[in-house]
């Protein structure tokens, strides 16, 4: 990963239900994989420095994989299926288990994964701008 492209997992039954926020992350220039099942995912995040991981996985099979997530800088989402739409749990957040932090309606989802994009975009920025010491 360059330094400037952080990169996100999305893990789910197929890739199409995650376009909608694949394409999303990638106009704001981050770099999306696609995981059907958790062995792929793990293999992924073995391979890459995830900051986000989005999975439409039921949740107990993703467990392996929350747990590679903690202590790290990765923030992990579960899309929970009710009725006509879903619930967006938040597991984990910059490497610490957040289960239990109340569930996110798809507007609000959109709203935190803007604001997670805009936190990497600037701590990205402020990594690349840190003067360098010069040796004398």
């Amino acid at each position: 990963m360059d330094q400037g492209t952080a990169e996100i997992l999305l893990l789910g039954e197929n890739a199409g239900r995650s376009s909608y926020y694949s394409r999303r992350m990638e106009e704001r220039g981050f770099r999306c994989w696609f995981a059907r099942s958790t062995e792929d995912g793990l293999a992924l995040f073995g391979r890459h420095a995830f900051r986000l991981i989005v999975s439409t996985r039921p949740m107990h099979e993703a467990d392996p994989l929350i747990a590679q997530a903690v202590g790290s800088d990765c923030s992990v989402f579960f899309s929970y299926p009710v009725e006509d739409g879903c619930w967006w749990l938040p597991l984990v957040h910059h490497g610490q288990k957040c289960l239990g932090t109340p569930a996110l309606r798809p507007s609000e989802f959109i709203d935190v994964l803007d604001r997670m994009m805009r936190e990497i975009e600037l701590n990205n920025v402020a990594v690349t701008t840190v003067p360098q010491e010069v040796p004398v």
